[in-house]
């Protein structure tokens, strides 16, 4: 089967993509959630565009793919991936190819936060701030996260990668809806 170059992938093939990089013993649930909503924000972030179809929504482990059990479950059905409790094994590669920009600057993302633990994995995803609006700070879980947010997370960019920001790009706030931090 050949396969084409696209700009933007279906949620299958960005996680066929995510899984096919990952070693074998950290091929699982947690990590592809997270490594999803990292490079996918990154992407937005530093190429103004989404990376998937993919949406994504706070639960109480921090974002994940939203209904990304029943998309596994689809996937699996499909012979795409191999499911083992949390563990996940690819079957298949993606169906398409980033163009070679891309491609590289997905690749430095996954490689970046996949050597991490689970546990810090999950700790970054709670600190992003798209994370924590949408979940007004862990209050509201379920919601799904609106990938404007993607242009306040800063630190998922290297500083040679940071963009210039125009204020009118980014999502419009309720400020009376603003939780008030402390204060002295």
């Amino acid at each position: 089967m050949s396969t084409k170059t696209v700009q933007k992938l279906t949620i299958e093939d960005f996680i066929l993509y995510i899984l096919n990089k990952l070693e074998p013993e950290k091929s699982d649930k947690i990590r592809l959630n997270k490594l999803a909503f990292f490079t996918e924000f990154a992407f937005l972030h530093r190429f103004n565009q989404p990376l998937s179809n993919a949406e994504y929504a706070g639960i109480s482990l921090g974002p994940v793919i939203d209904n990304y059990d029943t998309i596994l479950k689809g996937m699996q059905k499909r012979n795409l991936v191999k499911m083992d409790g949390y563990k996940i094994r690819p079957l298949a590669s993606p169906s398409v190819e980033l163009s070679p920009e891309y491609r590289t600057f997905v690749d430095g993302i996954i490689e970046k936060y996949s050597i991490l633990s689970k546990d810090v994995l999950i700790g970054i995803s709670h600190l992003t701030d798209a994370y924590k609006i949408t979940t007004k700070n862990d209050k509201v879980m379920g919601e799904k996260i609106d990938k404007k947010l993607a242009l306040l997370e800063t630190f998922l960019l290297d500083d040679e990668t940071e963009r210039f920001v125009d204020e009118d790009e980014l999502p419009t706030v309720d400020r009376s809806q603003l939780i008030r931090y402390a204060t002295q």
